[in-house]
């Protein structure tokens, strides 16, 4: 059972992290050339002017009109968003393995089950091997801001990080990063 790890971006992610790179932009500069289909993998503008609709709606993007040209830019919550997104594209390249497991636990009361649920996703989607329920391992070193990307749903001391040289009997875990 062998896992990549690999996120691939929406339409929507890759939108919003257009507007990160760019600080806020015109709806037309999207689309610098006219035979952008040519270069590009052909989608057409109202697939990515959808795309920026369901942003605005979800609060991550403020649109700005202006003599029928539409201005957008990142909201609070669009940039924690982007930075997240960021974070998944980052952890997602391929790397050498250091030899070393990173123990993500955490034990979040029932009462805070939607945490929970979020975090276990967010684990999944970061490409984390869950060992147990609240219990993940993932072979590559963290960036720094990693624990900062949940700050706004405070955790606290609820995830505890374990850099570990041994796990024994890891060879599920690494068949699953393909690390065999």
């Amino acid at each position: 059972m062998r896992r990549r790890i690999i996120y691939e971006p929406t339409l929507s992610d890759t939108a919003l992290l257009v507007l990160r790179v760019l600080k806020g932009a015109f709806v037309e500069s999207f689309w610098p050339h006219p035979y952008y289909h040519t270069f590009c993998e052909h989608k057409p503008r109202q697939s990515f002017r959808n795309a920026l609709n369901r942003l605005e709606r979800r609060g991550f993007i403020i649109g700005e009109r202006d003599k029928g040209k539409a201005r957008y830019v990142l909201s609070e919550d669009g940039e924690k968003f982007a930075n997240r997104l960021r974070l998944k594209l980052e952890l997602s390249k391929s790397r050498k393995w250091d030899g070393r497991w990173r123990i993500l636990i955490f034990d979040i009361p029932e009462k805070m089950r939607g945490k929970r649920d979020f975090l276990r996703k967010e684990l999944r989607d970061f490409g984390f091997y869950p060992l147990q329920k609240s219990v993940w391992a993932y072979p590559y070193p963290l960036p720094s801001d990693f624990f900062d990307l949940w700050d706004d749903i405070n955790f606290g001391k609820q995830l505890i990080l374990v850099d570990s040289a041994r796990v024994k009997n890891d060879d599920e875990l690494r068949s699953f990063f393909g690390l065999v």
